[in-house]
């Protein structure tokens, strides 16, 4: 029977109807409701339930929010990078699981959200963009939970997140960087070589990890940029590139020579250990055959023992990265060709970042053409 009345005393009536069973618990599931007055209208609120159900404007299972966050997680784990997936779930079950996972996902109201980003704040510090993950990790199982049907809406639509304040760049002066390869490359050449190629690249850490011999074009003086090495649980694991797209970039000729330098000693190393150095063993290496890459934690603390000795304090090695994009903007190159450079996943993206980089660069472009055509006499 998917629905019925049942007198509970008079003037009370019971009106239930049945809408399937919980796709997560199996359990039968009924909506019940109390109707005080005759008969005619409690059959009213049944007529009215159950036209509810046949439109589907009733959530369709009672899951606790944890149920439905691990379907989900489990469900686009193939799509999240390793560091993504620890990260969603380093959220989930430090911030998000101790308030909600016990909660009914169909009972999660959006004032309530807000609440909970609010404490995350107040109470446990949280930045605005750790709070504003959160609440995109929230927002996006439960707008799974609507796609099953599983909830009617989702109520994370409707919150009011913390604004993160926009990031300010501060790369280093030529200087600074000038400093750092010239340290590195007397203490430590293989990581001189390395940070050369950083500068000049504008690579990410976990790309020039995976750099490969293979990669190099010596005939072209490019380099291909297609992977990149992540640390997870367990050790190394090599993936796509932030935006999953191969680039190739033109390498300067010093920067060549570097690469022939260091391709000369890998060869060097391999031959003292009887080996030939495969095609594609990886450019930043410890082992000889290369099998093995520098890992990005490696390269960040040798970066930070240079940043030191050059009283370069401040600089993180990501900083060289924007370096290279602001020195290439200042040199007039197009914004286009910057964000291939960088691997961005459009121009967009380059000019949100180094905005303040690209409004200075059209300055100096108006004045440039103001010196052109100022009267000679």
């Amino acid at each position: 029977m998917r629905g019925g009345l049942r007198e509970r005393s008079p003037g009370v009536w019971e009106v239930r109807v049945e809408r399937g069973r919980d796709p997560v618990t199996g359990r039968r599931l009924q909506i019940s409701r109390t109707v005080r007055g005759g008969k005619r209208e409690a059959q009213r609120k049944l007529n009215a339930l159950l036209a509810e159900v046949d439109e589907g404007t009733t959530s369709s299972s009672d899951a606790k929010f944890r149920d439905v966050a691990e379907r989900w997680l489990r469900l686009t784990k193939a799509d999240l990078s390793p560091t993504t997936f620890r990260r969603y779930r380093g959220l989930l079950e430090h911030h998000i699981y101790p308030a909600l996972g016990n909660r009914a996902a169909a009972s999660i109201r959006t004032s309530e959200l807000d609440e909970l980003y609010l404490g995350l704040i107040e109470r446990k510090n949280l930045s605005a963009a750790s709070v504003r993950q959160v609440h995109a990790v929230i927002r996006r199982a439960l707008q799974q939970a609507v796609r099953w049907g599983w909830i009617r809406t989702n109520p994370a639509t409707d919150t009011t997140p913390p604004r993160v304040p926009p990031s300010t760049i501060s790369p280093p002066e030529v200087g600074q960087v000038l400093a750092l390869l010239a340290a590195a490359d007397t203490a430590y050449p293989e990581f001189g070589r390395f940070l050369r190629v950083a500068v000049t690249s504008g690579a990410r850490r976990g790309e020039l990890c995976a750099l490969r011999w293979r990669n190099v074009d010596w005939d072209n003086a490019t380099l291909t940029i297609a992977r990149a090495v992540v640390e997870v649980e367990g050790g190394l694991f090599e993936k796509d590139t932030k935006t999953h797209a191969v680039r190739r970039i033109a390498l300067d000729g010093a920067t060549v020579d570097v690469l022939r330098t260091h391709h000369a000693a890998a060869n060097a190393t391999a031959a003292a250990a009887e080996i030939e150095l495969p095609v594609n063993a990886f450019v930043f290496t410890h082992d000889p055959a290369g099998g093995r890459p520098w890992t990005p934690d490696h390269v960040t603390k040798a970066f930070q023992r240079f940043r030191r000795k050059v009283g370069a304090d401040a600089v993180r090695l990501h900083d060289l990265r924007h370096f290279a994009a602001t020195q290439l903007l200042a040199a007039g190159v197009p914004v286009r060709t910057v964000s291939g450079r960088l691997g961005h996943a459009n121009a967009a993206t380059t000019l949100g970042v180094y905005a303040h980089f690209v409004e200075q660069s059209d300055r100096d472009a108006a004045n440039a053409l103001s010196h052109l055509l100022a009267d000679p006499t």
